[in-house]
């Protein structure tokens, strides 16, 4: 139920709480003795679970936020504005996009924050290397989770590491799915674009 309503797209907090509802109920229902007292034990022993990531996460974010406020992102959004001015053709403008949503994402472990922030220079970048609003989207999303995969500091990693008892770096050079689609879209930057093929003259 939980797969199937996040597909649908329904509110990602009411998909959550209909999930616990319904653990609960199918507890109370199959299982002999399983009462309101125990279910709430359980709650607790889920909150407990997840202090350790939870202080890191906490740590993580206020270390991003501090190098936001130092104007590390904005050194990064200047470096690569710079290498987009000063480079032209489509592949330039895709690389320094990805550039920003990786960098983004580095500098603050999280993905959707590297996206917001890096929205309005990469269309600024599309516009000016003649790349589709779709187009940069992509490249925006793709490399931002891309890094937020495989962060040994990001949210992700670190829980896997914390529930496996594994050290995040080992778990980062695992992620073969983030890697495989890195390839894949670098190989989608680097590869010509049928139009281009056809304008480029023969050698």
């Amino acid at each position: 139920m939980v797969l199937a309503l996040a597909l649908i797209g329904l509110n990602v907090v009411l998909v959550l709480a209909l999930g616990i509802a319904l653990a609960a109920a199918a507890g109370f229902v199959s299982g002999p003795g399983y009462d309101l007292v125990s279910f709430t034990g359980d709650i607790y022993l889920g909150f407990e679970s997840m202090v350790e990531i939870t202080l890191l996460a906490l740590l993580i974010g206020g270390l991003a936020a501090l190098i936001r406020a130092a104007g590390g992102l904005e050194w990064l959004a200047s470096a690569i504005a710079r290498f987009a001015r000063g480079h032209r053709g489509r592949r330039a403008g895709e690389v320094s996009i990805a550039a920003l949503a990786a960098g983004g994402d580095v500098l603050t472990a999280n993905n959707t924050v590297a996206i917001l922030i890096s929205g309005d220079l990469a269309r600024d970048i599309a516009q000016r290397h003649d790349i589709s609003p779709r187009r940069s989207a992509s490249l925006l999303d793709i490399f931002s989770c891309v890094m937020q995969g495989v962060l040994p500091y990001g949210a992700q990693i670190l829980l896997a590491g914390s529930l496996a008892g594994l050290s995040p770096l080992a778990i980062a050079g695992k992620v073969y799915y983030c890697w495989l689609l890195a390839a894949v879209a670098v190989g989608f930057i680097v590869w010509p674009r049928r139009s281009e093929a056809a304008q480029s003259p023969p050698a």
